[in-house]
């Protein structure tokens, strides 16, 4: 992908929660001595309610593919059915191949939720909501900062110790249609310009991915535009 950089040196990360930021957690120590840094920001705000039209919902997820198959997704979900969840497909969608877990912040995750994908079909078969370790907004609100375990990434089939490679995407939307049908004036984004080109990480070094989707497609709203992004792995002391 054309457009991710990657640094070998590790940025320092001081979380300060901000009065627009998410509910505050406690510090909570690592379980597997492993984490990602997901930072996902726009050129307007992360903004889940408009306040101008309260009728209007944005909803701001971080998709993430623990199968160590880096050709299976996730894709932003573009075109009817909306891949089943109303926001996110993969090369095998019906069979919830492709997406393991996945952070989603809006009205109704306003922590920063982050669930696991279960066997099932269309991702919709998912495990309770878990907060990550830390999450916030910064940047006067136009950036969402996750901080997640790799236990909290971690399947039956490739636990924690084990996840060498994950497949990572950024998608918004402005519409969540379970049914499927075709939804005027639908807004989405996502990595690249089809939605298409998610972020293949080496998990087994510390290392810093990011890039500015220069080439994603145009999104009139600029709360759902994704103008940046960044992947940090970091090692991490258990004391």
């Amino acid at each position: 992908m054309n457009n991710v950089r990657a640094t070998l040196s590790i940025i320092g990360l001081t979380i300060l929660f901000t009065v627009t930021g998410c509910a505050k957690f406690p510090p909570a120590a690592p379980t597997s001595g492993k984490q990602l840094v997901l930072t996902l920001k726009v050129r307007g705000k992360i903004n889940p309610i408009d306040a101008a039209d309260p009728s209007v919902h944005r909803h701001y997820f971080i998709a993430i593919d623990n199968d160590n198959n880096p050709n299976t997704g996730p894709w932003a979900a573009v075109f009817p059915p909306y891949g089943g969840n109303g926001w996110v497909t993969s090369q095998d969608a019906q069979h919830s191949v492709g997406m393991t877990s996945y952070i989603q912040y809006d009205s109704t995750n306003t922590e920063g939720y982050i669930y696991g994908v279960l066997p099932g079909s269309y991702f919709l078969n998912v495990t309770p909501p878990e907060p990550p370790i830390r999450a916030e907004l910064i940047e006067g609100g136009s950036t969402l900062r996750v901080v997640v375990d790799f236990s909290q990434l971690a399947t039956t089939a490739i636990p924690a110790p084990d996840i060498k490679q994950l497949d990572i995407n950024f998608i918004t939307t402005n519409a969540l249609p379970l049914t499927g049908d075709y939804v005027p004036g639908r807004i989405w984004d996502g990595l690249g310009p089809s939605g298409q080109n998610y972020v293949t990480v080496d998990t087994t070094i510390d290392r810093l991915y990011y890039g500015y989707n220069e080439d994603g497609h145009a999104v009139t709203d600029p709360d759902l535009d994704i103008v940046y992004w960044s992947i940090e792995v970091q090692t991490v002391s258990n004391r």
